[in-house]
């Protein structure tokens, strides 16, 4: 018995080692099989991995490029690595109906891959002409010479046309994943030369850039202040949050609170201001939810469907008083949905501030009434405004929530000033801090040609304060965003409490300070090194993608030390993770991709 199991196992073995010898096929050679055939091994570098597109990676060897939709691959690989995988099934995406090869080739269902570990290495672009973007460079990394954009304003999410010096055309796709799509990234004006990597959409070929530098422009500059650095206040409509059945919002509803407790945990700001909330319940399961000690308060007095809330952090914000700003009559503020305040001391690196902040909910623009509802917009404004100066204007104030308008001119008329110009007139003692996103073109509301619609301003008591305000993009991590989330994006602006703080800080109390993990990706067992900095009980545990815990790591009182801890990545599902880590009332966490 024992010999016939030593010679099952020499088999399994010799097998096992003879597909491990086996070379890879050229991409050019895999892309000729059949749809719906298994790929067993190619090979090549990664030309878009995790942090470039919202689905899909691109890998390409000497002969031909290919697309991977597997979303453990892309989030496991990074640009210049060089991979092997093993075992996809040859698929179309997009093509024309009974037209085969007028979509994108890709790799899809479950692949296993390896990280070759040798230095990173982008492809180099090959330099073509738009006539010549055919077939064969398909999912190659190409470059265009000396095309222009035929619009101007602010790239978002959807496709645009350049021309060249011969008028020829061709489309660019600016995917919601790129650092494109998530900064308001200007249009150039001019020429440039493109740089990006050839898709298919239905027999339309398109160039899809991966950076901003692939269009003409300099990088993005890089915020390097630590988010313990600065109080960071986020407005987010949540389209009908906690709507108990499929009428209004999203149909798939807890689908909707894990995306936002998700999209929280990314973002880390210390207080959100949220509109469209539909029921305290769902406020809670947030609250509860998201990594930390998170506070909440919930607007029950408004008596229309849509209230406000607020989410904090209870480790930097101590609340004074929370109510409503009763201003107007009884049309006001869309039937009684006044602001919403919150009266707070914020605690940021030991400095203490006494702040208020107010999140709005304006009256909506129906199509039937845009003028009526532009003027209700506007009264409220005028009323709110005054009522601010007469009780708050010594006190260092941020209002923030969805203005249903744009700050410089109106949605229902761009020859209309908009109807918070009160605030933008009065200088002396209002900054509004998203000006300059409307200014360039952003867009918060992203349904049809977008608005900018979800706004902050300040009293210039808070304006020394700013460090920078943005558009935040949970869109480029969460699919199908629109229809599962919100078509609101959340818009944030961070503060230094104090007023002055070195803006090239890289002092920071995220996990990557005290906690590494290796392989990430794994597919056996894994290892976590935890800096242990001062006694105290430590627990460290793996959550799955639900938040759930699976996986307990460490759980006891711990003197200063380094500990190693074991990850039984091979008890797990394949799929994405998180590391959580609790010590001395601190909560961090680092993510960890289980591949096989």
């Amino acid at each position: 018995m024992q010999k016939q199991f030593t010679m099952i196992i020499g088999m399994f073995l010799l097998a096992s080692a003879t597909m491990l010898a086996q070379a890879p096929i050229p991409i050019a050679t895999a892309k000729q099989q059949a749809l719906g055939s298994k790929v067993t091994k190619v090979a090549g570098r990664v030309t878009a991995g995790a942090g470039v597109f919202r689905n899909t990676a691109f890998l390409q060897d000497g002969t031909a490029g290919i697309a991977v939709f597997n979303n453990t691959f892309r989030l496991g690989v990074q640009v210049g690595d060089s991979v092997v995988i093993e075992n996809g099934t040859l698929s179309e995406f997009q093509a024309t109906s009974g037209q085969p090869g007028t979509g994108l080739t890709q790799l899809v269902d479950s692949i296993r891959f390896t990280v070759v570990p040798v230095s990173r290495q982008d492809a180099t672009p090959r330099t073509v002409t738009i006539d010549l973007v055919v077939e064969s460079l398909e999912a190659q990394l190409v470059r265009i010479r000396r095309v222009r954009f035929t619009e101007t304003g602010t790239f978002r999410e959807r496709t645009y046309q350049v021309i060249d010096r011969d008028n020829k055309s061709i489309d660019v796709r600016i995917d919601g994943g790129t650092e494109i799509a998530r900064n308001a990234v200007p249009i150039p004006e001019g020429e440039f030369d493109i740089i990006g990597l050839v898709s298919q959409f239905r027999g339309t070929y398109q160039i899809q850039p991966r950076f901003v530098t692939e269009l003409g422009l300099p990088p993005l500059e890089v915020d390097t202040v630590a988010k313990s650095r600065t109080l960071d206040v986020t407005t987010w409509n949540l389209d009908w949050f906690g709507w108990p059945d499929s009428t209004k919002g999203p149909t798939d509803k807890d689908r909707q609170i894990r995306s936002v407790r998700q999209a929280m945990d990314t973002m880390k700001s210390d207080i959100y201001g949220l509109e469209e909330i539909t029921s305290e319940e769902s406020v809670k399961r947030v609250a509860d939810s998201i990594v930390g000690n998170h506070g909440y308060f919930y607007a029950s007095d408004i008596p229309t469907d849509q209230r406000m809330a607020f989410i904090y952090n209870k480790e930097t914000i101590t609340p004074i008083s929370t109510g409503l700003a009763v201003n107007g009559g009884s049309q006001a503020w869309a039937g009684g949905r006044f602001p919403y305040r919150m009266t707070f001391d914020a605690q940021i690196v030991g400095k203490a501030k006494r702040m208020v902040v107010f999140v709005i909910h304006a009256k909506a623009t129906d199509s039937a009434t845009g003028m009526e509802d532009y003027n209700r917009r506007k009264t409220d404004a005028e009323t709110f405004h005054a009522y601010l100066n007469d009780f708050y204007k010594d006190s260092a104030v941020i209002v923030i929530g969805d203005f249903n308008d744009e700050v410089i001119k109106s949605v229902v008329d761009s020859t209309l000033p908009s109807p918070y110009r009160v605030f933008a007139n009065d200088a002396a003692n209002w900054s509004i801090l998203t000006e300059s996103l409307d200014a360039a073109g952003a867009s918060s509301y992203i349904r049809g040609t977008g608005s900018m619609l979800d706004n902050l301003m300040a009293t210039n008591e808070v304006l020394p304060m700013v460090y920078r305000t943005f558009i935040e993009s949970p869109n480029a991590y969460l699919s199908s965003y629109t229809t599962t989330v919100s078509d609101h994006l959340p818009v944030t602006t961070r503060f230094y409490v104090d007023g002055t703080t070195d803006v090239n800080d890289e002092t920071s109390a995220s996990a990557s300070s005290f906690l590494h993990v290796a392989p990430n990706p794994m597919s056996a067992q894994g290892r976590a090194e935890l800096v242990i900095e001062r006694a105290g009980t430590v627990r460290a545990s793996m959550i799955n993608a639900l938040g759930e815990e699976v996986a307990v790591l460490l759980n006891e009182e711990c003197a200063p030390q380094v500990r190693l801890l074991q990850i039984p990545a091979q008890d797990l599902s394949v799929g994405m993770y998180s590391l959580r880590v609790r010590m001395n009332n601190v909560t961090v966490s680092t993510p960890v991709v289980i591949a096989r």
